[in-house]
């Protein structure tokens, strides 16, 4: 069976530097995931995790910790974990095979950004969910190019693309995806998706990010649903993302929040359709549901998913830290984990499933 989120991670097998990506494990967030196939070959993706309360967090609208500390140097403030409060903490991890060939995501990225990012409507503290289709060794080898310098930077510490790129990495950021009949909306994302007009699209290891411009918040106070960013490299889909402000999956009542997309020429038949975060005020649980059409159809997901070893399979959370810190034995056998990962996260997926698809329909 595998335990894929305790074992240290081994397929970089190159030992190319990967650690401008962040923390390559969920472990912090004590994860569970479970991917399932029905007969119409719709797959679900469940992830479940708990937020971290020693992660930093600040003011919203980039003010307070979350400006530039000293204006004429343009150093901003840095938290307690050594990281200037505007840097997203990023824990990533890539999938199985048999996963990436099911739902086209070969990684997972989840960035808490303390105090959110441009544009301003999201600048408050919330997770990026973000699903690359590339992987970890291509972010970091290819989608690189030169930066705009301090002097044209708005935000302290973003790292964004020039417009003016003399390498081949760099020219990428600017191919964009399009069909031949009607290039205006861009291809694999929503008709109402477009790039920024400030030029904070491009953006190093990420992409040419897009996003519908007319839906972002008025102000961070405004901001309540589950918007998507998307991103491109090159002329083809690289990211996926899901944003979730911290508010809405935190305090002590139980929350729900729901969407769905449809895609513009879409050659990439894997992306979901709909996805809702639900959060379990009781357990401090926050699980991220998406559905959509598989790569792998049930049968030949299922022998894919057995030939790989079986479902993934979590410890008991509270059991591993204790280890860790010295304070116990870690259970890491294959009993049910405290935040209910494995055969419950799978009934709970099948009634949102049904839900989704009559959203959906």
């Amino acid at each position: 069976m595998v335990n894929a989120q305790v074992d240290e991670p081994e397929r970089n097998e190159t030992e190319i530097d990967l650690s401008m990506l962040g923390e390559n494990s969920w472990n912090r967030l004590r994860p569970g995931w479970a991917l399932t196939v029905n007969d119409q070959c719709l797959y679900e993706f469940v992830f479940q995790f708990e937020h971290d309360e020693t992660l930093p967090s600040g003011r919203r609208n980039f003010e307070d910790e979350c400006a530039f500390e000293d204006s004429s140097t343009r150093q901003p403030f840095v938290a307690d974990d050594g990281i200037p409060f505007l840097e997203p903490r990023k824990f990533w991890e890539q999938f199985p095979d048999y996963v990436w060939a099911t739902i086209g995501f070969n990684h997972l990225s989840i960035d808490w950004n303390a105090c959110g990012h441009r544009p301003r409507g999201y600048s408050l503290s919330h997770y990026d969910f973000s699903f690359y289709r590339v992987t970890p060794e291509f972010r970091a080898n290819t989608l690189t190019c030169d930066l705009q310098s301090d002097a044209q930077i708005i935000v302290p510490g973003e790292k964004v693309c020039s417009f003016q790129q003399d390498t081949t990495n760099g020219m990428g950021f600017f191919i964009l995806p399009a069909a031949i009949v009607n290039r205006n909306p861009t291809v694999n994302m929503p008709t109402t998706f477009s790039r920024p007009e400030l030029g904070n699209g491009p953006v190093p290891h990420v992409g040419l990010r897009s996003w519908d411009q007319q839906a972002i918040p008025a102000t961070p106070n405004t901001w309540t649903e589950t918007d998507i960013f998307m991103s491109s490299y090159a002329g083809d889909l690289v990211m996926w993302q899901a944003q979730v402000p911290y508010r809405e999956i935190s305090g002590d009542s139980n929350n729900f929040k729901s969407n769905a997309y449809r895609y513009h020429e879409t050659t990439v038949g894997t992306l979901p359709d709909s996805y809702g975060f639900h959060y379990n005020a009781e357990q401090g649980i926050v699980r991220l549901h998406m559905v959509g059409q598989a790569g792998l159809c049930r049968a030949d997901f299922e022998a894919a998913q057995v030939a790989a070893g079986g479902p993934p399979i979590f410890p008991n959370w509270d059991d591993y830290f204790a280890a860790l810190n010295g304070s116990g034995s870690a259970n890491l056998g294959e009993g049910e984990a405290p935040n209910g990962s494995g055969a419950s996260m799978r009934s709970n997926g099948q009634l949102f499933l049904m839900l989704l698809i009559a959203l959906v329909l």
